[in-house]
C-alpha cells in the first residue's frame, strides 16, 4: 500500500475514481462492476432495501478510501458484506426458496418414495389370461357400466373416464386365490400398471373366485396430446390373471438396464475418443506459450480461445436437442452432443497444461535451431502426454454421467428409456435405472481414480 498515491480527498465522493487515481485499477474497476449491479438489480426489483444497500455500499466504499488516504488499514469488508447481502438476497426471492415446502407436502411424494425403495430386478416365469375392457377418454356421453365375459364374468363401473376419476372393478368365476394385476394401456399400445399409493396393485380371487377393487384412472396421455374437445380416444384397461410356473429370473426392465447402460458407456466412450483426437491437435494452437511472437500466431492463439470458450458455454443438452433434430433420435445425435463440447472442454483444459510445462527443454531444442515442430514434438508432446491421459479419462467418467441426461431429448442410452418411464409412472423401472446408473458411475470413477493416480 506504500505505492498508493494520494489524490486530493474530494475524488473520495466517487470512490471508484480515487481507487483509480491512487492506481488500484483493479479494485477501481471491481467498484465499478459492483455499483453496476447493484443498481441494476434496484431496477429490476424495485425494492426499497435495494437502494438503500446501494447507498450503503457507496458509503461504506468512500469509508475505505478515506482510510486508505489517512494512511491507514483499509476496511472494504463492511460494503462488501452489504454488496453480497444485496445479491443472495435477490437470489433467494427470485428463486422462490421456499425451505418447509419439502415437508409440507412430503405425503404427495411417499408414494414415489415408495416405489422406489422396490426396484424391478427379477420376475417370475408366469401364464397369463388377459381380460381387456375399453375405456373412452375423456367422457362424450354418460358413464355406463360394462362388462367382457370369458371364462370369467369381469365388469367396470364406467365406460368412459376422465384422468383421475375413481373406477370400481369386480369379477367372479375365477380359480380361487389366482394373483391379478390391472394394466392401463394408451391408444399407442403403451402400458402402464395400476398404481395404488405408489405401489402396483395387485390383487387375489377370493375362495369364491370374486374380487372388487376401486382405483383412479391414469393419465396415460402426455399434456398437450389429448384429443380435441367433443371427441375421446380408446384407451383399455387389462385384468392379468397369473400363475407362477418357474423360478425367478431377471426381470425385463433389469435385462433392458443392463443393454441400455452398455449403450451409455458406449456414447460417452466414442464421443471422449473423438474428441480427444480433435482437441489435442487444436489445444497447441490454443496455448500461450506457443503461440506468442507473431501477429498471425497471436490471431489463431484468440480465434482457437475464443471456440473453445464460446462451445464450453453452451450445455450439451442444447447440443443434444440440435444434433436430434439434425441426424434424428438414438445414441448417434447424443454421441455428437457429447464430443462437441468435449472438444471444446478438453481443448481448453490441455492447453492450459501445455501452458505450464517446464520452459528449459523448449528453450535448449530452441536454441540447437530446432524449428517450431520439432519443439513440439520433443520437448513439449512427452511433457503433457500423461496430463491428457488423465483429463481424457476424466472427461469419459464425466460424458457417462451427461449421457444419461442427453438420453432425456432423445439421444439415446438410458436416459432415453428412464424418461419414457418416468412419464408412464413406472418407478419400479425408474428405480432399477437408478441403481444401474449408480452402479456404472461408481465403478468408472473408481477406474478413472485409479488411472488418474497411476500416470500423473
Amino acid at each position: 500500500m506504500a505505492a498508493e498515491r494520494r489524490p486530493p480527498q474530494g475524488f473520495a465522493i466517487i470512490p471508484g475514481l480515487a481507487y483509480y487515481a491512487m492506481g488500484l485499477r483493479t479494485l477501481a474497476g471491481i467498484w465499478l462492476g459492483v455499483s453496476l449491479t447493484l443498481i441494476g438489480l434496484a431496477l429490476w426489483r424495485g425494492h426499497l432495501w435495494l437502494w438503500i444497500s446501494v447507498g450503503l455500499w457507496w458509503i461504506g466504499t468512500g469509508y475505505d478510501v478515506r482510510r486508505r488516504f489517512k494512511g491507514r488499514r483499509p476496511r472494504l469488508w463492511p460494503a462488501a458484506l452489504v454488496a453480497l447481502i444485496a445479491v443472495y438476497g435477490v437470489g433467494w426471492e427470485v428463486t422462490e426458496i421456499q425451505p418447509l415446502a419439502p415437508f409440507e407436502r412430503f405425503d404427495k411424494m411417499r408414494p414415489y418414495l415408495i416405489a422406489l425403495t422396490q426396484p424391478d430386478l427379477l420376475t417370475y416365469p408366469t401364464e397369463r389370461q388377459i381380460y381387456r375392457i375399453p375405456v373412452e377418454v375423456p367422457c362424450t356421453h354418460p358413464p355406463a357400466p360394462r362388462e367382457t365375459r370369458g371364462e370369467a364374468r369381469i365388469w367396470l363401473s364406467a365406460d368412459c373416464a376422465q384422468a383421475g376419476d375413481p373406477l370400481t372393478l369386480q369379477g367372479e368365476g375365477l380359480p380361487a386365490g389366482l394373483s391379478l394385476e390391472l394394466w392401463w394401456v394408451n391408444p399407442i399400445g403403451e402400458r402402464q400398471r395400476i398404481l395404488q399409493e405408489g405401489r402396483p396393485l395387485s390383487l387375489q380371487a377370493d375362495a369364491s373366485g370374486r374380487f372388487r377393487t376401486a382405483f383412479l384412472a391414469p393419465r396415460a396421455v402426455p399434456l398437450g396430446f389429448e384429443p380435441p374437445p367433443g371427441q375421446s380416444q380408446t384407451h383399455f384397461l387389462e385384468l392379468h390373471a397369473v400363475r407362477v410356473i418357474g423360478g425367478p429370473r431377471p426381470s425385463e426392465a433389469l435385462l433392458e438396464v443392463a443393454e441400455k447402460m452398455g449403450e451409455t458407456v458406449a456414447i460417452a466412450l466414442l464421443a471422449t475418443t473423438f474428441a480427444v483426437w480433435i482437441a489435442a491437435p487444436l489445444s497447441f494452437l490454443a496455448a500461450r506459450n506457443l503461440m506468442g511472437g507473431s501477429l498471425p500466431a497471436r490471431a489463431i492463439y484468440y480465434a482457437m480461445r475464443g471456440f473453445f470458450n464460446i462451445v464450453r458455454s453452451v450445455e450439451p443438452l442444447i447440443f443434444g436437442i440440435v444434433f436430434v433434430v439434425w441426424v434424428g433420435l438414438g445414441s448417434f445425435a447424443g454421441m455428437l452432443a457429447l464430443m462437441v463440447h468435449s472438444i471444446a472442454a478438453l481443448g481448453k483444459l490441455f492447453s492450459e497444461v501445455i501452458e505450464h510445462i517446464d520452459p528449459g527443454p523448449v528453450e535448449a531444442l530452441t536454441a540447437t535451431g530446432a524449428n517450431r515442430l520439432q519443439v513440439v514434438r520433443y520437448a513439449v508432446v512427452p511433457q503433457v502426454v500423461p496430463e491428457f491421459v488423465s483429463f481424457a479419462v476424466y472427461r469419459w467418467d464425466i460424458n457417462v454421467r451427461m449421457s444419461t441426461i442427453i438420453g432425456f431429448v432423445g439421444g439415446g442410452g438410458i436416459g432415453f428409456r428412464l424418461s419414457e418411464w418416468i412419464r408412464l409412472s413406472a418407478y419400479r423401472q425408474v428405480a432399477t435405472a437408478v441403481i444401474g446408473i449408480a452402479l456404472v458411475v461408481m465403478a468408472l470413477d473408481y477406474v478413472s481414480a485409479q488411472v488418474r493416480r497411476r500416470i500423473v
